[in-house]
């Protein structure tokens, strides 16, 4: 039970609170949330617009010379298509919690998450709603040798143990989706200077997201959205989120002061991941056979 708390916090660090930072926070936190069909429809516009435009991201949005520059909202809602498309990325997680992971959050969605625990490494496998935990050497071996714990939502109906909490847990792709973070942040979206990020300039967009607005967009079921709603309240009225976005209108970075600590995420290689495959039924055990020894 301590291990998979562990394995919690790391996970919820990476992607559930990552993304969730609290009002007021510093210079650098995300948000998530699932954009409606008006926001899509935006961000496809912003795409044809964006491409249009060459160049070198001169300007005071994205875009480059010889073309109309595009404002912070239109930048984000073209970054939004553009993630949308790719579908995927393979990520770098530093902060309180340092880990890689490969992500698909283009259905079917996949999610895996490395992160060091007391020297090793433990992983954090999503195959759509169901949450698997790589097993450590101790609890392999009361498992009889199965490398993996299966922790799915629906277990919770009959009672079993873990159950309830995977219903959070499966929250978290909806929550780090990039293509839902930028369109839900880019209404409120001002720039907030240019950097060098994993050595492509980049321009730093700063948004600020009512809470209320932010659980609205998720496509969660009514009793998640409600605890998720109680849990981003007690830190404040507001999410704020920033972004580094390329030329090209890619995702480059997002940073957050999250409820975790600080923590950052970077995207590269772009449409290149994926979907990874559950383990097979002889490498998978339960909580509640690991609790029956």
């Amino acid at each position: 039970m301590r291990a998979l708390r562990t394995v919690a916090v790391a996970c919820l660090a990476a992607g559930l609170l990552t993304a969730c930072g609290s009002s007021g926070s510093g210079s650098s936190s995300t948000a998530d949330a699932k954009p409606g069909s008006t926001a899509a429809s935006g961000g496809a516009s912003a795409s044809q617009g964006a491409g249009s435009q060459g160049g070198d991201g001169a300007g005071s949005g994205s875009g480059g010379q010889g073309g109309a520059l595009l404002g912070a909202k239109e930048t984000m809602l073209a970054s939004a298509a553009v993630m949308e498309k790719a579908g995927s990325a393979k990520l770098t997680v530093s902060g309180k919690t340092e880990g890689t992971g490969e992500f698909v959050w283009k259905a079917p969605k996949t999610f895996l998450l490395t992160t060091k625990s007391d020297g090793e490494d433990t992983k954090v496998l999503f195959i759509g709603d169901v949450m698997y935990v790589g097993a450590g050497a101790d609890m392999a071996e009361l498992a009889g040798g199965k490398s993996w714990m299966k922790i799915d939502p629906k277990a919770a109906a009959q009672g079993a143990p873990g159950g309830s909490d995977a219903g959070g847990f499966a929250s978290t792709m909806e929550l780090m989706d990039p293509a839902v973070q930028l369109a839900v942040a880019a209404p409120t979206a001002i720039q907030s200077g240019t950097e060098t990020v994993a050595g492509q300039f980049t321009r730093h967009y700063r948004s600020e997201v009512p809470v209320e607005t932010l659980v609205e967009k998720m496509q969660l079921a009514p009793e998640l959205k409600t605890q998720v709603l109680d849990e981003l309240k007690k830190k404040g009225s507001t999410i704020t989120t920033e972004f580094w976005i390329n030329a090209k209108n890619e995702l480059v970075q997002q940073s957050s002061s999250g409820l975790t600590g600080f923590a950052k995420v970077v995207y590269s290689d772009l449409g290149s991941v994926q979907p990874a495959k559950a383990p097979a039924d002889s490498e998978v055990f339960s909580l509640t056979d690991l609790l029956k020894q």
